[in-house]
C-alpha cells in the first residue's frame, strides 16, 4: 500500500512536469501557426479552417483517447501521443505553404486529443480518497503557466523567425517524451467518489451532478470557443489593421492563460463552489465585459482587458467541468473524454464561425458572436440548474 501511494505521487509530479511542457509545446504551435499563416497569406477564412480542422480532429482523438484509456495501458497511450506530437512539430518547422500548415496542425491536435484525457485520468485514479480539487488545481496551474509562459516566449521568437516555434517545440516534446518513459502504469486500486463529493452527498444535500456535469461541459465549450476565436483570430487583427508588434500580440494571447492562472490558484483555496448554483453562475460572467471590449473598442489596454477577463471565466469553467467529470468514478477518463471533446468543439466552431462572420463584415464582430452566444449558454444553465428537482439527488 505504501509503494502503491508513493508510485502515484511520483506520477502526480510527473504528470505536472509534462502537462507544463507540452500546453508550453501548445502554445508554440498554435501562436506560430497563426502567425505563419498570415505570412503566407491565409485569409480570416482560412485561418478559421485551419484551427478547426485541428480542433475536429481533437474531438474525435479526445473521445476515442478517454474510451481506450478506461480499457488499455494508459501510460502506452500517452507515449504513442507524445511521438505524434513530435513528428507534427517536426512536419510544422519544414512546412512552406498552407496545405502542409493543415495537415500537421491536425496531426499535432490527434496527439495532445490522445495524451490529455490519460493524463487527467491517471491523476485523477490514486487521488480520490484526499483532496481532489487541490490535485486538479495543481495539474491545471501547471498547464496553465506552460501556456503563459508558452505564448509570452512564441511572441519574441516569431519575431525572429516565425519557424523557430516549432523547432524549439520539437526539442521539447523529446524531453515530454524521456520523461514520460519513468512514468508508472499503476493506477488507484479503489476507483471511488472523491472525498469532497462524499461529504456533501452524507450532508443529505441535493448536489445535482448530472446537471452541474451537463452545465459544466457546456459552459467549458462555450468558454473555449471564445477563447479560440480570440486566439486564432485575433493576431489577424492585431497584426494587419492595428499593426501591433509581434512581442505585444504573443503578451496579449499570455494574457487569457494568465486569467485562467489566476482562477485556478483560487479554486485550489477556495472552498464550497463545488455544486453551488449562484457561484458558478457568477464566475461566468467576467466573460461578458471581456468579449464586449474586443467587440467595441481597438485600443490595446482594452484589448489585454478583455483577454485576461475571458481567461477568468474561462479558467473557472475548466476547472467546474474537469472536477465533475473525474469526481464519481468509475469511467473517468470517458468522462474527460468528453470534457476534452467539448473543449474541441469550441476550439474547432469558435474559429471557423468567427472567421465565416468577420469575411462577410470586419475583424471585430466574431466576439459580438461570442457575446451573444455566452448569454444563450447562460440561460440554458440557468434553466438546468433552477429547474425543480426530482426525488433522486444526484439528477
Amino acid at each position: 500500500m505504501i509503494t502503491h501511494l508513493k508510485t502515484n505521487i511520483f506520477n502526480r509530479y510527473q504528470i505536472y512536469l509534462s502537462s507544463f511542457l507540452m500546453d508550453f509545446v501548445s502554445a508554440f504551435v498554435v501562436g506560430a501557426v497563426a502567425v505563419y499563416a498570415v505570412e503566407l497569406g491565409a485569409t480570416p477564412m482560412q485561418l478559421g479552417f485551419i484551427g478547426s480542422i485541428g480542433a475536429a480532429l481533437y474531438v474525435l482523438s479526445s473521445y476515442s483517447g478517454g474510451k481506450l484509456s478506461d480499457r488499455l495501458s494508459r501510460k502506452k497511450i500517452i507515449l504513442s501521443a507524445i511521438i505524434a506530437t513530435t513528428i507534427s512539430c517536426f512536419g510544422l518547422a519544414r512546412s512552406t505553404v498552407l496545405g502542409q500548415l493543415y495537415f500537421y496542425y491536425g496531426t499535432f491536435n490527434i496527439g495532445i486529443g490522445l495524451f490529455w484525457p490519460t493524463v487527467q485520468s491517471l491523476l485523477a485514479d490514486s487521488r480520490h480518497r484526499l483532496n481532489l480539487t487541490t490535485t486538479l488545481s495543481n495539474f491545471c496551474i501547471s498547464w496553465s503557466l506552460g501556456f503563459v509562459f508558452g505564448h509570452f516566449t512564441c511572441g519574441y521568437l516569431t519575431r525572429i523567425n516565425s519557424i523557430l516555434p516549432f523547432k524549439w517545440a520539437v526539442v521539447l516534446c523529446l524531453i515530454i517524451l524521456a520523461a514520460n518513459y519513468a512514468l508508472s502504469d499503476s493506477e488507484g486500486a479503489q476507483k471511488l467518489g472523491s472525498a469532497d463529493f462524499l461529504s456533501s452527498r452524507n450532508e443529505g444535500k441535493r448536489i445535482l451532478w448530472r446537471r452541474f456535469l451537463a452545465c459544466g461541459w457546456l459552459a467549458n465549450f462555450t468558454l473555449v470557443f471564445i477563447l479560440s476565436s480570440a486566439k486564432m483570430l485575433f493576431p489577424k487583427l492585431a497584426l494587419d489593421i492595428d499593426r501591433l508588434d509581434k512581442g505585444v500580440l504573443g503578451l496579449m494571447l499570455a494574457l487569457i492563460h494568465g486569467g485562467q492562472l489566476l482562477m485556478f490558484w483560487v479554486v485550489k483555496y477556495w472552498h464550497g463552489w463545488q455544486y453551488n448554483r449562484k457561484i458558478y453562475i457568477i464566475t461566468q460572467l467576467s466573460a461578458l465585459p471581456g468579449t464586449g471590449l474586443l467587440w467595441l473598442t481597438g485600443n490595446v489596454a482594452c484589448y489585454a482587458l478583455g483577454m485576461f477577463l475571458i481567461g477568468l471565466s474561462a479558467g473557472f469553467t475548466y476547472s467546474a467541468s474537469l472536477y465533475y467529470s473525474t469526481s464519481r468514478p468509475p469511467e473517468s477518463s470517458t468522462r474527460t473524454g468528453y470534457h476534452e471533446g467539448f473543449i474541441g468543439l469550441g476550439i474547432m466552431l469558435g474559429p471557423l464561425s468567427g472567421g465565416f462572420v468577420s469575411g462577410i463584415w470586419n475583424l471585430h464582430t466574431p466576439y459580438l458572436l461570442c457575446f451573444w452566444l455566452l448569454l444563450a449558454a447562460f440561460a440554458v444553465q440557468l434553466r438546468l440548474l433552477y429547474r425543480p428537482q426530482a426525488n433522486n439527488p444526484e439528477n
